[in-house]
């Protein structure tokens, strides 16, 4: 109760207690179908798990199907991704495939590298960003583990929150560093980074 007597108002949900979106639960049926696929799980068991994630509501009701399977390893890795922004700015979104490592770097610009929609050929994904003079946004979902491991020189490198309350899909160890620059790790962009990236995405 506060001190008029007038109950607290309650605090905000975990990242658990979050309403579950399309995108979420087409992503953990892409987990249980991968599953299907190597032998992990049987047909009859997919067909049940499927119909408990698009009756899911909430993230965490997401991950008690599928926090048991990791995405299955790719038949042969795929060769790092990169994207290099010199006094022009880059971005990655939409989505694409993610192999073991990806490298970013923004000399005297900025840059997006928005995992949101991605697909992780692996469990485990390296993710360098090096920002000189510039900032970098790494957008990151929900579902993943995420340790930070640069650092910054004049500069930051730092993310919004710690990690999820969710049984994570997929670990993500993002490294580099921020020379009179930032590097941020983040779960959604300002507004109008958001827009920025949509526009560049219809275009491509």
């Amino acid at each position: 109760m506060g001190a008029s007597g007038t109950p607290a108002p309650a605090s905000p949900p975990g990242p658990a207690g979050l309403r579950a979106s399309d995108v979420d639960r087409e992503r953990a049926a892409a987990v249980l179908r991968a599953a299907t696929a190597d032998g992990r799980i049987s047909a009859e068991e997919l067909d049940g798990r499927l119909e408990l994630v698009y009756r899911a509501r909430s993230r965490g009701e997401l991950a008690a199907v599928v926090g048991d399977l990791q995405p299955a390893l790719p038949r042969a890795p795929l060769a790092p991704a990169k994207d290099t922004g010199v006094l022009a700015s880059f971005s990655r979104g939409g989505h694409w495939v993610v192999g073991q490592e990806y490298r970013g770097t923004a000399v005297i610009s900025s840059g997006v590298v928005d995992l949101r929609e991605a697909e992780f050929a692996g469990p485990e994904t390296t993710i360098h960003v090096s920002a000189w003079v510039g900032t970098v946004h790494v957008v990151v979902p929900e579902d993943v583990e995420v340790q930070l491991a640069g650092s910054g020189v004049l500069g930051n490198f730092t993310r919004d929150r710690p990690g999820t309350d969710l049984a994570p899909l997929h670990r993500l160890t993002v490294a580099g560093v921020a020379v009179l620059g930032n590097v941020l790790v983040v779960h959604a962009l300002p507004p109008g980074k958001e827009r920025q990236l949509r526009r560049r995405q219809r275009r491509s």
